[in-house]
């Protein structure tokens, strides 16, 4: 089949990662597609991952009027209503989800962030992870992520481990199984689900994450830059950006205390420009460079007030790691 798609600027720029400029393009070419529903869903799946669900749900519900039956262009309609609060319209949505894919765990999400007594989509999900067919592994895959969200690390492991013991040959069910023995402390296992994939050319954006999760754990700050780079080079979106940034200012911010200015510059300077002005990591990485350059124009030794903090002395704020998923 051919649609308007097939020749989308904006489109091939999604798929290399560019989602500001694929953003951008897919806006143009959306409103003269005629109301091609895939690039209404190219357009809205990029806006949701740029954090802007306003601009995602008109054109997923278009999508999705076009198409009933299409359960990804359903997918990204629930996930920019979600995305703004409108958690009671994505559970009215539940007569058209089945199976036990991303519409499910949309639903069993905001199940729990409302606090539901009745939670029939995570009770879903859990019924069919028993099964022992690529459908159960799918629901495990999202039960995890359920479970990680509602703070059972636990759970969120031995529901991706089984995902992976039904079909061990998915890429991204062991990219998030990686992920998961890493924060669990099981390096050694997370390493060799690594090398694994790494032996089979996987380097999507799963794959890096995973890596950088396993860097932290194993404590290698250098290693973890290294991987949010690559995950953002797949793709670029505040998400990536964040998850980016905030580890370059924990790192500047280390360098500091260990007296190695030059290094937390370099850090600093490179979280500074990695995401938007708005963004916390942003205005605290300037606020650090601001006060490393009053301290080296200080009178040496001096405590000042243009001196500024000492390296390795306290440094203020304390922010936790963004992560997106």
């Amino acid at each position: 089949m051919v649609t308007a798609l097939s020749f989308s600027t904006g489109d091939s720029l999604r798929r290399e990662g560019d989602l500001p400029a694929a953003l951008t393009v897919l806006m143009e070419e959306a409103a003269e597609s005629g109301g091609d529903p895939w690039v209404l869903y190219a357009l809205a799946w990029t806006a949701n991952r740029m954090e802007l669900p306003e601009e995602a749900v008109s054109p997923a519900l278009a999508a999705w009027r076009a198409e009933p039956s299409n359960p990804w262009f359903l997918a990204e309609y629930m996930r920019a209503m979600r995305a703004m609060g409108m958690y009671h319209e994505v559970l009215s949505c539940s007569v058209f989800v089945r199976g036990g894919g991303v519409c499910r765990y949309y639903l069993a999400d905001c199940e729990m962030d409302l606090g539901s007594e009745e939670t029939p989509s995570l009770d879903y999900l859990v019924r069919e992870s028993s099964g022992d067919d690529s459908a159960a592994a799918d629901a495990c895959i999202w039960l995890s992520i359920v479970q990680l969200g509602n703070d059972d690390p636990q759970a969120a492991l031995s529901s991706a481990s089984r995902a992976v013991d039904l079909v061990p040959e998915d890429a991204f069910y062991r990219c998030v199984l990686a992920q998961r023995m890493a924060e669990a402390g099981s390096l050694e296992t997370s390493r060799d689900i690594l090398a694994g994939l790494r032996l089979e050319g996987e380097t999507d954006l799963s794959y890096w994450q995973a890596c950088a999760a396993l860097s932290s754990a194993e404590g290698d700050e250098d290693r973890v830059i290294w991987a949010l780079r690559r995950a953002r080079e797949c793709r670029r979106c505040p998400g990536t950006d964040r998850e980016l940034g905030w580890a370059l200012y924990f790192a500047g911010r280390d360098a500091l205390r260990e007296g190695d200015t030059e290094l937390c510059r370099h850090r600093l300077t490179e979280a500074a420009v990695a995401g938007d002005t708005a963004e916390v990591f942003v205005q605290r990485a300037d606020s650090l460079l601001e006060l490393l350059n009053e301290f080296e124009k200080g009178p040496a030794g001096g405590s000042g007030r243009n001196s500024g903090p000492a390296p390795g002395g306290p440094l203020p704020g304390k922010a936790s790691l963004a992560r997106c998923r």
